[in-house]
């Protein structure tokens, strides 16, 4: 899977429609935006050029200090932390985890993260998730850019449990050396029980899309979504202003 950047440039303006449409039907302006799970911040300098003021979290030393490399003159802007470990309060105004960077705990863990993102939200803050329903098993080659590759490797443990394994290489003349591996294990929640979880911590859901469109999902019935085509969800939910 190869990540040029009109693909960048695509999902990082979808992602800002997300924000957009949660804006219009909440009423309310974001200005302040965390990715969490960040990797090399590819989608970052397009949600700047909107105004956004953008910072990133991410587990991989060796990937924050690509986001920096990518996006000069905002290095502060980038931490090495897992988001276990993630401790903000009320500071955002939108928390976007894309390409299914949630899931990798055990499941008081992948709690936990729910709530320090509900906790590093402001009232009417929003989270967008991009999470599948179903993952594709197999060896797949993701290419930040010219020097760095990360080859990752997934293999079906249970029903919604999968092993996944990752190694970021580095491009040295003509040979390809590694510099970072991680090996964790993903939960694919089901649609009605990641509802559950997310309104468990607090969340109110404000809409569910089908993955890159703007096509809503009235029932998360996951075999209804799975027959009828559907790989990925996009979540938005938002935390209500407290009484």
């Amino acid at each position: 899977m190869d990540y040029p950047e009109e693909a960048n440039f695509i999902e990082a303006h979808y992602v800002l429609f997300l924000i957009k449409l949660a804006e219009k039907k909440l009423g309310v302006k974001y200005k302040k935006i965390l990715d969490l799970a960040c990797g090399i911040g590819r989608h970052h300098k397009y949600w700047r050029e909107e105004g956004f003021e953008v910072y990133g979290v991410d587990v991989s030393k060796e990937l924050i200090e690509l986001a920096k490399k990518r996006n000069r003159g905002f290095k502060e802007y980038y931490v090495v932390k897992d988001m276990r470990e993630v401790d903000y309060v009320e500071e955002f105004d939108v928390v976007v985890s894309w390409y299914t960077s949630f899931g990798y705990f055990s499941h008081e863990e992948n709690q936990r993260v729910l709530l320090n993102i509900y906790n590093a939200l402001k009232p009417y803050g929003i989270f967008i998730l991009d999470y599948p329903i179903k993952f594709r098993e197999g060896v797949h080659i993701i290419k930040h850019n010219d020097n760095y590759f990360e080859l990752e490797e997934v293999k079906k443990v249970s029903d919604y449990v999968l092993d996944h394994y990752a190694v970021l290489y580095k491009k040295v003349d003509e040979n390809l050396v590694k510099v970072d591996e991680l090996k964790l294990r993903l939960t694919i929640y089901p649609p009605q029980v990641l509802k559950t979880m997310l309104e468990k911590i607090g969340f109110s859901i404000l809409l569910v899309l089908t993955s890159r469109s703007t096509k809503r999902v009235k029932e998360l019935n996951l075999l209804d979504l799975i027959e009828a085509g559907v790989r990925r969800l996009e979540w938005i939910v938002y935390k209500p202003r407290q009484t």
